[in-house]
């Protein structure tokens, strides 16, 4: 069997017990130890996820929640990377934002919801400045460690064999940094899901983080579940499409990272 193949397998395999075990827990949980309507089982809230399905409900919801979550994480990554990149080229520009960056980093995106809200108003410009702060201060410090890490042997040896700036920065700074930049974009993506359901928590109508209050607000808490479970699902699909991306397009530039 192909090593690769053995190794998916073997993983899969791992991940299947893992859930099965975590199900199985919670299943003994629900049954012995808590009262129904504040922990539903898990074929309860399967049925209700079932149930929401068929209507179209929870797709409604989970569409709304990926297109903030996808224009916000955009917009964020795009910046992070251009404003990052000049912090890490340009050392007096990373002196002076550095500072603003560690004052700025342990700002929860959860804690700018009312400031957003007074700012936009309640409709998505809000939920989009919610998901792009989140991501953006995460692309910003990681691109510019990125670029600021670049090997100078590399550096030495273009600048030996006549490359300009611009030839430098393209060809030998970037692709140094495109490890840290990937390394930035899968992290900040969770962050993009925790600052949607934040954002939707207050003044929205729809998505995932409006399903979990609405039935908090009718205590519905296998509907609460069912969101949830949604939302751990939707993040665990996208982040494995992502990992499995950059391993079959950005390889080289991974293998690029290890020092000369």
């Amino acid at each position: 069997m192909p090593t690769n193949l053995h190794n998916i397998l073997r993983h899969m395999a791992i991940a299947t017990v893992s859930i099965t075990v975590a199900i199985f827990c919670w299943a003994l949980f629900a049954a012995n130890f808590a009262y129904p309507d504040l922990v539903p089982s898990p074929s309860d809230t399967f049925m209700t996820a079932t149930g929401m399905i068929r209507s179209g409900d929870l797709f409604v919801h989970v569409g709304v929640s990926l297109e903030r979550v996808l224009v916000g994480y955009l917009v964020g990554c795009i910046l992070g990377v251009l404003i990052g990149a000049l912090i890490g080229r340009i050392k007096i520009v990373g002196q002076f934002a550095e500072p603003l960056l560690q004052l700025m980093r342990p700002i929860s995106p959860v804690a700018l919801v009312p400031l957003s809200i007074i700012w936009f108003g309640i409709g998505d410009m809000s939920r989009y400045f919610i998901i792009f702060y989140g991501v953006v201060i995460i692309m910003i410090m990681n691109t510019a460690a990125g670029v600021s890490a670049t090997p100078n042997i590399r550096l030495n040896a273009a600048r030996c064999l006549g490359a300009s700036r611009q030839q430098i920065f393209r060809r030998i700074i970037i692709p140094s940094a495109v490890p840290y930049i990937l390394t930035g974009m899968r992290v900040s993506l969770g962050f993009a899901f925790m600052g949607i359901v934040a954002a939707e928590m207050i003044a929205a109508q729809s998505g995932i983080g409006y399903l979990i209050m609405q039935s908090r607000m009718l205590l519905r808490t296998d509907i609460m579940f069912v969101g949830l479970v949604t939302l751990g699902v939707l993040g665990a699909v996208i982040d494995g499409v992502f990992k499995l991306a950059i391993d079959r397009t950005m390889r080289r530039y991974m293998e690029y990272q290890v020092n000369i």
